[in-house]
């Protein structure tokens, strides 16, 4: 769709390129290349994911609803944007380029193109206000916006007041796999230099291992919303994590139903490794089940990790009572299908009720596992993978599915709520209300959780891990924000929010027998009549009601009681309820001192 020049700003080394390409096959130039990424990874410096894609040329990268792109299509797609970045913005500038798209493959070649620029990337959510959005573009100084067609409007509108360039492009921009599956053209991305193969026309890598890499903007701050930087290599310490705890391999297949913001780790974690992604645009109850079972989808598409927010679970569940629940056919398949070909059915980032849990796992013989993660730190606990099947098409249908390891393959022993342990290079630990420490897990190397002891004096008693231990949840690791990218392009404090190398998460958790278990925020616990309420226990009852999609809990000072309790409680439009039978609700699943008193509710778009 568009027409670009190379870019005379990008830096060329004077490396001599590769002749006589197709003497010489694929395969040769791909493990050479291989050889030059290990010797860089054992020399410390950072390789991007858009350099790990040459690896894998001709696999399929990403499928979304308008095709099926391979790794080189799109690494050439990002490298021909990243021309026209560098016109506007100037090589390695780590200017920032703001970004509107959807879920689908441009998404990723915008983000590669900006890195192989040399840029930071900034993905704007779509669905929040107009104000919300300027605040975020005009706080971070983008010099450019790139969109999509569907954000053509929207982004024109927002460079306007900004004065930014804006380049908008479709998926017309990505090269037809024909075009570019010659053994020639994957040679000409290739230059060799002292006997070594590298990425021709990209940045030299010593360049990623300081340089940061994306801005991210938290959803929950409306008002004054709260930037998140990362380096490349804290996304390169994230994607290892993932790679490492979920035992990750080119014949995975995930199928996201995330912002993409929330999952840009996982995204290239499975990138990573020569897997594939299947991204859908919006979410469809049908379409997801259709993507779920592999219906229509090539063997080698058949999704083995599924990651959700708990509630896409919840409309899955609906949509299977209505679909198939009556379809005994449909039933035993589904249920056969998930526990032979799904690795790993995961949420994160909210509370999952343990109505959605059972029932889920009474449809696909699958537990939901949970993971705790923020955008500061990326997933840090959960549940480690056990090695996958090498043959599932011989797994028999009552043999269960590959579960995490901590907790074997016992599918009844995991109960909702259960985070698990660090994961790989993640360190975490419990301070108590005075500031000791009360507990501190460390999983350095990914094999063995050393669990560290609990201080008896902070418990009374002798120490024992089947005691529980509730404090504030701080987590120490090299995938953590950088503290020292302040600076005029990036004034973000990062400071306040570590403490003796730890990053103070605001989140009470609990303790017991190896596992954490998450309790609440901090600013969301509450006194009532001399109790303690955990604003999250109110919530994770009312979202287990059918009709209700959110909520949020409110503590109400009052002089006789400490806190009264109140509760927004967000609704289908076509919900079926009204605020007596939320309050009913209520007084039947929760204690009389966790009830709420003011009720609020509001339609969901």
């Amino acid at each position: 769709m568009l027409l670009l020049r190379r870019c005379p700003k990008l830096k060329l080394r004077p490396w001599v390129r590769l002749c006589s390409a197709e003497l010489i096959h694929k395969d040769g130039f791909i493990e050479k290349l291989r050889h030059s990424f290990d010797e860089d990874e054992r020399s410390n410096m950072v390789v991007p994911t858009f350099k790990k894609a040459m690896l894998y040329p001709d696999e399929i990268a990403i499928k979304d609803i308008t095709g099926e792109y391979t790794y080189f299509q799109l690494y050439l797609a990002a490298k021909r944007l990243a021309i026209q970045i560098s016109n506007i913005c100037g090589s390695s500038s780590l200017s920032n380029v703001t970004y509107l798209c959807s879920n689908n493959a441009l998404w990723v070649a915008i983000q590669w193109s900006c890195w192989i620029s040399g840029q930071v990337a900034v993905p704007l959510e779509s669905g929040q206000a107009m104000d919300q959005l300027r605040l975020q573009a005009s706080s971070c100084k983008t010099k450019l916006l790139i969109a999509t067609p569907e954000f053509e409007n929207l982004a024109h509108e927002l460079s306007q007041g900004l004065k930014s360039a804006t380049i908008v492009l479709d998926h017309t921009f990505v090269p037809t796999a024909e075009s570019v599956s010659s053994t020639s053209m994957y040679a000409k991305q290739l230059v060799s230099t002292q006997g070594a193969i590298l990425t021709e026309s990209t940045i030299p890598g010593d360049f990623y291992a300081k340089a940061p890499a994306m801005l991210i903007y938290t959803p929950n701050a409306v008002n004054s919303p709260k930037p998140v930087l990362l380096t490349h290599r804290n996304i390169d310490a994230q994607v290892r994590c993932l790679i490492a705890s979920w035992r990750l391999g080119p014949t995975d297949c995930m199928l996201p139903i995330l912002s993409m913001n929330r999952m840009h780790a996982a995204l290239g974690a499975v990138l990573n490794v020569g897997g594939n992604v299947v991204l859908q645009q919006k979410f469809n109850g049908h379409n997801a089940w259709s993507a779920l079972l592999g219906i229509n989808s090539p063997s080698k598409q058949r999704v083995t990790l599924f990651l959700a927010m708990p509630i896409v679970y919840k409309r899955l569940i609906a949509e299977y009572e209505k679909m198939f629940a009556k379809d005994s056919r449909m039933v035993d398949y589904i249920a056969n299908h998930c526990r032979q070909k799904i690795r790993l059915m995961a949420t994160a980032f909210a509370l999952l009720p343990d109505s959605v849990f059972y029932r889920w796992r009474e449809i696909t013989g699958q537990n939901i596992y949970e993971y705790y993660g923020m955008m500061e730190t990326g997933l840090v606990l959960g549940h480690t993978l056990a090695e996958p099947h090498r043959d599932q098409t011989n797994t028999s249908a009552g043999s269960g599915s590959p579960g995490p390891s901590n907790v074997g393959n016992a599918l009844n022993d995991y109960r909702p709520g259960t985070l698990g342990a660090p994961l790989k290079g993640v360190t975490a630990r419990l301070i108590g209300n005075n500031g000791d420490e009360l507990i501190t897990c460390k999983n350095e190397l990914g094999g063995t959780v050393d669990h560290g002891l609990i201080q008896v004096e902070d418990i009374g008693g002798e120490a024992s891990l089947a005691q529980t231990v509730i404090g504030e949840l701080q987590i120490a690791g090299s995938h953590l924000v950088s503290s020292s990218l302040a600076s005029n392009n990036h004034p973000i404090e990062q400071e306040q929010n570590v403490q003796d190398g730890f990053f103070k998460t605001g989140d009470i958790c609990a303790y017991r027998n190896g596992h954490f278990y998450f309790l609440s925020k901090t600013s969301d616990v509450f006194t009532v009549g001399g109790y303690k309420v955990y604003g999250s226990e109110i919530k994770k009852v009312l979202i287990s009601h059918p009709n209700i999609n959110d909520v949020a809990v409110l503590g109400i000072p009052n002089k006789l009681w400490g806190h009264r309790l109140g509760v927004i409680c967000i609704v289908s439009p076509d919900a079926d309820i009204d605020l007596d039978a939320i309050k009913t609700y209520c007084y039947r699943h929760l204690p009389a001192h966790k009830c709420p008193t003011v009720f609020k509710t509001l339609v969901s778009k």
